[in-house]
């Protein structure tokens, strides 16, 4: 039914926001500036960068909460369809945290920060990735995001979309919404996403 789900980790999976504030707030004390410091040092915001992504990875070492039903989700997802990780962390931030999940053997490929493109995480290279393993129709492609800029990069590799936990003016540029992915299957996200009724036409 569904050639891929494509997943951003935060707001989807799990909630970090807490953490990744944590971490910044962290970095920023330790350089002893304020925010708006940053504005016009790229120097001194990469450092802070730097130490913030250290601090967040000390963070999650100590324990990562997942939302409720993410693992068995994934677990559920990967047995129908592929799963890919699209995400604003870093490659060193997923795969430990898929690891500390105990999901990493669920995921077929991760497109990280490491490899983002103007700032976004690239769906397309998600795609491309998958593909090399096996052929992906676009139109049957899922990807679940919880934040604006992910839902826009997913359009814009032209696949369908399904907002997570999102206020209602990010979901509107979604296929479909969730208020949760606790108990959803892999024919739930085709049918929030119009895949089944395009199927069901053709």
């Amino acid at each position: 039914m569904l050639d891929a789900v494509l997943l951003e980790w935060e707001g989807v999976l799990a909630d970090t926001t807490v953490a990744r504030r944590e971490a910044m707030r962290r970095a920023l004390a330790d350089e002893g500036v304020q925010p708006d410091a940053l504005v016009g040092d790229p120097a001194l915001a990469d450092l802070v960068a730097l130490r913030a992504t250290r601090a967040f990875a000390e963070r999650i070492g100590k324990g990562l909460v997942l939302l409720p039903g993410a693992r068995a989700f994934v677990e559920r997802v990967q047995i129908a369809s592929r799963v890919a990780i699209v995400t604003s962390a870093t490659r060193a931030e997923t795969e430990f945290m898929l690891s500390l999940a105990g999901l990493d053997g669920a995921v077929a490929t991760i497109v990280s920060a490491d490899d983002m493109l103007d700032g976004v995480a690239t769906f397309e290279r998600a795609i491309a990735q998958l593909a090399r393993v096996r052929p992906v129709k676009r139109d049957h492609v899922v990807a679940l995001a919880s934040t604006s800029s992910a839902l826009h990069a997913a359009r814009a590799a032209d696949v369908r979309t399904i907002a997570v936990a999102a206020p209602a003016h990010v979901a509107l540029d979604a296929n479909g919404a969730l208020s949760s992915i606790d108990g959803v299957t892999v024919a739930d996200l085709a049918r929030l996403a119009g895949i089944a009724t395009m199927e069901h036409r053709g």
